[in-house]
């Protein structure tokens, strides 16, 4: 690995702006300090201050300062095949943003690497080499247990907030509300939601209204209608058509089949409280 230049905890005005169309004609190592905006396959993407950040030699650089004073370490490399692939292999993720824990230690890495490139030191060289080496695997480390206990933490956020809409399908769920819940973009938040259930959000909103209206309609007598009222419904048309797609069958042959068991289901209190 060549690093080309390197800066350390520089502070820029809040109207920082970066706008490089071509990139920088090299790799660049990216630790903000500070919130910022990076603008990635044309969208904005707003990130918390201790994000690493890299870019691939070459690709467009957008990002800048959001609100307050830009703070960041910096680092321009030159990478062959094989050191890409090292990368590659350690899971560094490129023109994605990472949130670091311990953003301290990789800050404390560049201040060491700078004070040696811009030394005279004999050994500068092999000096920066190792450093380098040391950077990449630690932020390879930290990426991999933070992986682990975020996916940790989400499935038990999700869990509860999946048994809140099992618990009340009734209620108008939204993706923008049970996004914002547990403090994830909408779309961030549907694409964990499938990866951790195998199905997306709205489709389990409406598993769960369906499988409250067979409740409904096993052990009571109430009108298709007011089913369709009571599972979150706004006219029984709509109900009717999704409850049809889902079990194959209307509501109504759904009710009256003889294969179709009817336990003894509690039915939900709409009255009840939620207890989260």
């Amino acid at each position: 690995m060549e690093l080309v230049f390197i800066g350390y905890n520089h502070v820029h005005d809040s109207d920082l702006n970066i706008n490089r169309p071509l990139g920088s004609g090299d790799f660049l190592v990216l630790l903000v300090k500070s919130p910022a905006i990076f603008t990635i396959n044309g969208k904005d993407v707003h990130t918390p201050p201790n994000i690493f950040f890299m870019y691939p030699k070459n690709a467009s650089q957008y990002y800048r300062a959001y609100d307050e004073t830009f703070s960041n370490d910096w680092m321009h490399l030159e990478l062959s095949k094989e050191e890409e692939e090292y990368l590659r292999i350690l899971g560094i993720p490129m023109e994605v943003p990472v949130l670091l824990n311990d953003i301290e230690y990789f800050s404390l890495l560049i201040n060491n690497l700078s004070l040696e490139y811009y030394s005279s030191n004999e050994q500068k060289k092999d000096t920066i080499n190792c450093y380098l080496h040391i950077f990449f695997n630690k932020l390879s480390e930290q990426i991999m247990n933070q992986s682990i206990g975020v996916q940790e933490k989400n499935y038990d956020k999700f869990s509860l907030l999946r048994n809140k809409i099992y618990s009340r399908p009734y209620l108008k769920w939204d993706i923008a509300n049970l996004s914002h819940q547990i403090c994830l973009s909408p779309s961030y938040f549907q694409h964990l939601y499938k990866k951790h259930f195998g199905i997306t959000c709205m489709a389990d909103i409406i598993h769960a209204r369906i499988e409250y209206a067979k409740q409904l309609l096993c052990t009571t007598s109430l009108s298709i209608r007011h089913i369709a009222e009571q599972c979150g419904y706004e006219n029984d048309v709509h109900f009717m058509r999704q409850f049809k797609k889902v079990t194959g069958m209307t509501p109504t042959e759904y009710r009256n089949c003889p294969m179709v068991q009817h336990p003894a289901l509690p039915v939900i209190d709409r009255n009840k409280p939620d207890i989260y």
